[in-house]
């Protein structure tokens, strides 16, 4: 009977403790369980912010380029003759403060960035004496200046002789400034260097040229870029583990100056005119510097600071007014402080490839879509133009009955431009500001 006993208690006992095991078993299948439908949750969230941060992003950018447009028809009503685009356009959104840059859609916010690509300088017109103080500017000496502004003007051009003090074909010259061995016996294409002979498609290409030479990248980036890939992968590292993160910064270290990076102020479109309205201090000064033999930066920056402060931009607090745009170069005389004939060396490309502008066509337009931990962000270079259109011309008026039955819900007429601008002329002309995507970036 004791025996019984004792046997019932040894087998109750197993029964509890594979009972305790399956308990155990379970409690960590269902805490498995549900971390995968935490973690599964998380990513369908991110992924749906991520949705409509970008889609915030792409209408940010759609509402930059109806600015532009709108900003067209507002210059060609003005002074149909002389188009005037500055910081004071709609384009610029000078009513926005600061604090109200994002604006609040939804659950998300989105903001709207647009840069005058006319505001800054070609790489492709600018000569080789625009590109060496280019480079001065950014505390690089002669010779080494002149070196690095002939490759960047040797990159580009159509024939294939090195500029400067350095005789020869260009690969070679700048294969063997690279570091490569080059004998009697190296064949053309075993050459480190090939020169493309043609313009600049992105101003990125300019980091080949550096890389060659052994220029610092941090003239283009203006910062350190390993420490940038570092601050972002520590950011994207913070969202996968589920925090809320956000670069709140505003601006990159750009080294011991407080001054705009090199990709900032350069550009590979436009004709070659720099709006003067919208260029910054630091184009400016280099064009003063540039005109006057790139001998004085100190008197160069002391007459860019001046038009800036009359013309009003971002970086003061003289708020941009329409008065105060340039419409032509007489217009800098109201400007004390700037000297005539210096503008009028700047009115002509002559040594320095480029000229100054007083309107602009070309523009990035940078859609920010923000919703909870994700940022979307979308930039497209864009060409504005107006089109001008005959309702006379043989293709229009070969669709006439179409436009017949189109007058009859609104009389099409009465809804074309017939006013040439502030002059008062009239004529019978479609105008219609449109814009040409020339390169979508995400």
């Amino acid at each position: 009977m004791l025996a019984n006993r004792g046997k019932w208690t040894r087998q109750k006992a197993m029964i509890m403790v594979l009972t305790l095991w399956i308990v155990v078993v379970l409690g960590v299948l269902a805490t498995s369980l549900a971390f995968d439908v935490q973690v599964n949750s998380k990513l369908a969230l991110m992924q749906r912010e991520k949705f409509q941060a970008y889609n915030l992003a792409r209408s940010a950018v759609a509402l930059g380029m109806v600015n532009l447009q709108n900003d067209m028809l507002i210059d060609y009503q003005e002074n149909p003759n002389q188009p005037v685009d500055s910081f004071a356009d709609v384009w610029a959104m000078r009513d926005r403060r600061e604090k109200d840059v994002e604006v609040e859609m939804g659950k998300g916010t989105y903001e709207v960035q647009i840069v005058d690509e006319e505001g800054k300088i070609n790489i492709n017109r600018a000569s080789a004496s625009l590109i060496k103080t280019i480079l001065e500017y950014y505390d690089y000496e002669a010779p080494d200046s002149e070196t690095i502004a002939n490759a960047i003007v040797d990159w580009r051009d159509a024939d294939d002789m090195a500029l400067g003090t350095n005789p020869g074909k260009e690969n070679e010259v700048y294969s063997a400034m690279g570091g490569q061995k080059i004998s009697s016996k190296t064949l053309p294409e075993e050459l480190a260097v090939q020169c493309p002979n043609e313009d600049y498609l992105t101003i990125e290409e300019l980091l080949d040229v550096f890389d060659n030479l052994g220029v610092d990248r941090e003239i283009y980036y203006g910062y350190d870029p390993d420490a940038e890939e570092a601050r972002e992968l520590k950011m994207r590292n913070d969202v996968a583990m589920g925090h809320t993160t956000r670069d709140k910064s505003k601006r990159k270290v750009r080294g011991k100056k407080e001054q705009l990076a090199l990709k900032d102020i350069l550009t590979v479109q436009g004709s070659g005119r720099i709006n003067i309205n919208t260029a910054s201090e630091e184009v400016l000064t280099i064009l003063f510097a540039a005109a006057t033999g790139g001998s004085n930066f100190e008197t160069a920056a002391a007459t860019a600071r001046s038009i800036c402060d009359y013309r009003g931009d971002r970086k003061t607090g003289h708020a941009p007014d329409p008065e105060d745009a340039f419409k032509s170069a007489a217009d800098l005389a109201k400007v004390s402080g700037v000297d005539q004939k210096l503008v009028g060396s700047l009115g002509n490309s002559g040594a320095l490839g480029v000229q100054i502008g007083f309107s602009s066509n070309v523009f990035t337009v940078t859609g920010i879509g923000r919703v909870g931990s994700q940022k979307q962000t979308v930039s497209v270079l864009v060409n504005r133009f107006l089109e001008t259109f005959n309702p006379d011309d043989a293709q229009l008026t070969s669709n006439k009955g179409s436009l017949r039955g189109r007058a009859s819900r609104g009389n099409m007429r009465s809804r074309i431009s017939r006013t040439g601008g502030a002059n008062g002329a009239t004529d019978n002309l479609i105008r219609n500001p449109s814009i040409r995507v020339l390169q979508w970036m995400e």
